[in-house]
């Protein structure tokens, strides 16, 4: 599994973590197994892309995902989701995935990239 995920209750945050080489069906998996679960509703989470190997990944596929997350019932467009990114390249999609979502629906968590994990966890206002 290339998208790790730990939920902290206590914090209302989701802490998600890449590793090794990223494909759409490990996106699907993700979003299956934590933005389907009603009980997630209301947390924040933080999005660490820096460890995967995004050389793979069809970013054509991009407008696809922000579709199908349009549709999941427990993201709450007020929480915030927060990417750590290692380089503008990375930064750049992940604000092409937010314009992507909007286009589709206005109901929009706030999302913000960052190159520094402790600088998104204090956007988030949760400690690990």
């Amino acid at each position: 599994m290339a998208i790790e995920n730990q939920v902290d209750h206590e914090q209302l945050c989701v802490y998600t973590n890449c590793t090794g080489i990223m494909k759409k069906t490990d996106v699907d998996d993700y979003m299956s197994r934590i933005w389907t679960v009603s009980s997630h509703f209301g947390y924040n989470e933080l999005f660490d892309t820096t460890q995967g190997d995004w050389s793979e990944f069809d970013f054509d596929q991009l407008f696809d995902i922000a579709k199908t997350a349009s549709l999941l019932t427990a993201i709450d467009p007020g929480s915030k989701l927060a990417w750590v990114v290692s380089n503008e390249e990375i930064k750049n999609l992940t604000q092409l995935y937010a314009q992507s979502k909007a286009m589709i629906t206005t109901q929009v968590r706030h999302q913000q990239a960052f190159f520094n994990r402790q600088q998104a966890l204090g956007w988030l206002g949760v400690t690990e």
